[in-house]
């Protein structure tokens, strides 16, 4: 299967693993992780789409509830789909500036990962009843090097109902803009739950300090990399979930790139 069918079956696995997962209080609903649209997965790296599915299932249901309490909206969801894709950089002008002219965009970081792929879409709020309130744009760019490790960039405009002082394990200030950098530890453990996870754990998962999920046919851990920062009305984020040599410092050399853009 795809990427771009893992919405599909993130749609339709969340209500399966969210019931499991104690949300924290304060986590955004979305993580601001591009979903992937369209490219292959690295074979190397995943055996199946199943565990991006899993992944995103696991790091969605933990925040659901934390940014809306007390709203109308309790969640927010968004569908990549091919069709509104493009891979000429050229194109991506126009689209960052149907979302905002004040959206930057590069076509390269750190002179390895070059731009391969673009999409824009859009975020939907969704209510109790799962009706959609509202929707709001999101732009996501796919940049991959030569080990064919790939980066994710997503930027949208910000919300008001939305929470942006997520944890960090480190911050910097990058001219007049704070950017913070986490590296997020992700345990991936059997879908009949033979194995659990210990207690200290568990306490890490509720704390929103992991992730945990299930649905793998063995424990598996990886990280999930990220740097985020807020800019004249945009939420930036640059993430990766694929284990390579990158360094907090390269995070924020990214992140500076971005902000320095003209």
């Amino acid at each position: 299967m795809d990427e771009m069918n893992l919405n599909r079956a993130v749609s339709e696995t969340l209500h399966a693993c969210g019931d499991g997962l104690k949300a924290p209080d304060k986590l955004k609903t979305r993580v601001d992780f591009a979903i992937r649209s369209g490219a292959p997965l690295p074979k190397s790296r995943m055996k199946t789409w199943k565990r991006n599915a899993i992944a995103l299932c696991a790091v969605l249901a933990v925040a659901v509830g934390g940014a809306f309490a007390g709203g109308k909206v309790v969640s927010w969801s968004t569908h990549s789909y091919i069709a509104n894709g493009w891979t000429d950089f050229d194109k991506t002008a126009s689209e960052a500036e149907a979302i905002s002219p004040d959206l930057k965009v590069v076509d390269s970081f750190l002179s390895e990962f070059t731009f391969v792929q673009g999409n824009r879409d859009s975020i939907d709020k969704v209510d109790e009843s799962g009706n959609k309130v509202e929707s709001f744009p999101l732009l996501t760019l796919r940049y991959k090097n030569d080990k064919d490790v790939s980066l994710d960039v997503s930027v949208e405009p910000v919300q008001p109902d939305g929470i942006y002082d997520d944890p960090f394990d480190e911050t910097r200030q990058i001219g007049d803009v704070t950017v913070g950098y986490r590296a997020i530890p992700q345990i991936f453990l059997p879908g009949d739950e033979s194995e659990k996870p210990t207690a200290e754990e568990q306490a890490k998962m509720d704390a929103g300090e992991i992730n945990i999920a299930y649905g793998t046919e063995t424990r598996e851990e990886l990280n999930y990399y990220r740097v985020h920062w807020v800019e004249n009305g945009l939420t930036y984020s640059i993430a990766t979930f694929d284990e390579s040599d990158l360094t907090a410092d390269d995070f924020f050399q990214m992140a500076e790139d971005l902000i320095t853009a003209k």
